[in-house]
């Protein structure tokens, strides 16, 4: 097997890992100051991995590749997780994910407007097998957790945009950069983009909050969610077809299902359970077939 899809297959396993760990971690942890200090984490980790395997690439950096980078890291890291910390104080984990998972078919969508790519019956019959599954998730009675799903699933879709935009902005400013030193520069630029803010909650942080059980979330939310996805996602990317990246975001709500219902006790209702077919389905279908299309194509 192309070890590229088994990176990023690796990189969206370990980010739904990470959503019963964030889940639990803001119970004690403002969403700014979480993801200020885990992406300093995950940053910090990277930082030997990139002087060692990238060859100074850091310090080679144009104002061009650092301007991209900043704007990856805003949309796609820092946006994306803020809106999905504010989602989940108003839903599940489980919820979350197969949110999140809706990004492939809203890539499609931005896709045909701002790119001006092409939508077959096949892409929008993956789009209305996702959106059946938002559907099926606002029903009455799906969420038993007595939260405010209507701002939950708000601030879980602006989150899947962001996402969404994030894979836009991605193809149309595209750079090579060594997988440790992007990953790393789009860590530490969010951090410092989320710095004011976590400082502004400081203010009124209890912190008599941070245990030791605490600081471990933050430290294992910062390797397993920031640093190691991450430096999987760039290494495993440039290898294989954009195809087969999208097929493995069907990951991200298998495992995050999985560790959330083991570890914090969620439930997966019918509704759930339905949402979550139909948004995997989804994925496989939008994907599959671009895959077959370019294994089918007659080497140049």
């Amino acid at each position: 097997m192309n070890r590229g899809y088994i990176y990023v297959l690796l990189c969206y396993a370990l980010i739904g890992i990470g959503y019963p760990v964030a889940k639990s971690a803001i119970e004690s942890f403002p969403p700014w100051i979480f993801t200020c200090v885990t992406m300093l984490i995950g940053g910090i980790v990277l930082i030997p991995i990139a002087l060692k395997y990238d060859k100074g690439a850091l310090f080679k950096l144009s104002k061009k590749d650092w301007a991209i980078i900043a704007i990856q890291s805003l949309i796609g890291s820092v946006l994306y997780t803020v809106f999905l910390l504010y989602g989940m104080g108003s839903s599940t984990a489980v919820m979350a994910s197969i949110f999140t998972s809706l990004t492939p078919a809203f890539v499609l969508m931005l896709s045909a407007m701002v790119l001006k790519e092409a939508l077959n019956l096949r892409k929008l019959f993956a789009i209305a097998l996702a959106i059946g599954g938002v559907f099926l998730l606002t029903v009455p009675g799906s969420d038993t957790g007595g939260h405010d799903t209507l701002f939950g699933l708000s601030m879980l879709l602006l989150s899947t945009l962001s996402s969404a935009v994030y894979v836009i902005v991605a193809k149309k400013y595209s750079v090579e950069i060594p997988a440790a030193t992007i990953a790393l520069g789009i860590c530490m630029t969010g951090a410092i983009f989320t710095l004011p803010m976590a400082l502004n909650e400081l203010s009124s942080f209890d912190y008599g909050l941070i245990t030791r059980m605490n600081v471990s979330l933050l430290v294992f939310f910062g390797i397993s969610s920031w640093a190691v996805p991450t430096l999987l996602f760039f290494a495993g990317v440039t290898k294989i077809p954009a195809s087969v990246a999208g097929m493995a975001f069907a990951a991200t709500p298998l495992t995050a299902s999985f560790f959330s219902i083991l570890f914090l006790g969620e439930h997966l209702t019918i509704f759930s359970a339905a949402a979550l077919v139909l948004v995997v389905i989804s994925i496989l279908i939008a994907e599959a077939k671009g895959k077959r299309e370019r294994l089918g194509q007659p080497l140049a």
